[in-house]
């Protein structure tokens, strides 16, 4: 099969491939779309590093091709399917206490890791999420990220009509944006990219607020009579960032840590003020089978509009320079389409 493979960073081939070995506990799966993920970009600048040669892509979606004799499910071949494509080992102590996302073993030898990059892949059948018929395979791709979003939220326990501010309006920001608003919550949300800002207020965004021009805090406290928002989520990894989300904070608020930094970053908070406000701070990592069954709903019920993060469609043709268009600040999320 044809697949692209990231040999070195700034260096992915289109290569032909061996096919994928089907056992009986196999999905044979062909795959359609793929995003090109932060992970994915970061793997090929070289910020990141699970293994070289390896085929990226997890947030993927495609059409059934071949069941295993031994799968438990109601798959059909020609079935249109999102794929958890960050595989769990079902064994350590966290996937055994519910949280799968934070699987000791996911990148370990042993392990299949990504492969969105390739024509087909065989999965495990709980790896296969069918998507309703009014779900195309391109939404269907996001499914992943909607998922680590739900995640996120959930760790905020995020009420219904609470005040929310999103900083970043990144493609992840404008998830966080639409999921927050599902749960019931007026959203705020902050990034210097007008574009950005101005899909973040088509999708429903109560004030979209331009750090360069204006002041975060002061906004949101003179929308919330003074208080601060409730919750926060961080979705971008500038400094300035995780402060701004922190100064917006109201008494006994919430931010969730979304992002992940390429170096140490240093918590920039006073914890004599952490202790009288009764702050709480938190991160997210990944999502649970549980979050990722949520995503397909929230999309499937139109709660979720993802259409408008399709910034650009490659193929295996112009892979290389999909990536690096999904780098600028100016694109949402791009696609390998095959």
């Amino acid at each position: 099969m044809k697949a692209a493979v990231l040999i070195e960073p700034k260096r992915i081939e289109i290569q032909d491939v061996p096919d994928p070995t089907m056992t009986e506990t196999r999905v044979l799966v062909r795959i359609r779309n793929c995003g090109i993920c932060t992970l994915e970009q970061r793997l090929y600048s070289g910020d990141l590093k699970i293994v070289y040669p390896i085929i990226p892509g997890h947030e993927a979606s495609g059409e059934i091709v071949e069941i295993g004799p031994r799968v438990i499910g109601d798959f059909k071949p020609g079935m249109h399917v999102a794929l958890d494509l960050i595989t769990r080992c079902g064994q350590c102590y966290f996937c055994r206490t519910g949280r799968s996302n934070l699987c000791s073993n996911r990148f370990k030898p042993g392990q299949q890791v990504l492969g969105g990059f390739g024509e087909y892949i065989a999965v495990r059948g709980r790896q296969v999420h069918p998507v309703p018929a009014n779900m195309t395979l391109r939404e269907a791709a996001f499914v992943e990220p909607v998922a680590c979003c739900i995640r996120s939220l959930k760790k905020l326990q995020l009420e219904l009509g609470e005040n929310v501010l999103i900083v970043g309006a990144g493609p992840m920001g404008i998830l966080h944006l639409q999921v927050a608003r599902a749960m019931g919550a007026r959203v705020f949300i902050s990034d210097p990219n007008k574009k950005r800002l101005e899909v973040a207020k088509t999708l429903g965004a109560f004030a979209g607020i331009d750090p360069s021009i204006d002041d975060p805090e002061e906004i949101i406290r003179a929308e919330t009579g003074g208080i601060g928002v409730d919750a926060c989520v961080v979705t971008s990894p500038a400094q300035a960032a995780l402060r701004s989300g922190i100064a917006s904070l109201a008494k006994a608020g919430r931010l969730n840590i979304y992002t992940s930094y390429m170096e140490e970053m240093p918590l920039p908070m006073d914890a004599n003020v952490m202790h009288r406000n009764e702050s709480l701070i938190t991160g997210s990592e990944g999502r649970t089978e549980f979050d990722f069954h949520q995503a397909v709903k929230l999309i499937g019920y139109g709660m979720v509009d993802v259409k408008p993060l399709v910034s650009k469609v490659v193929g295996y043709e112009n892979i290389g320079e999909g990536i690096e268009a999904a780098m600028c600040q100016d694109t949402l999320r791009v696609l390998l389409e095959q």
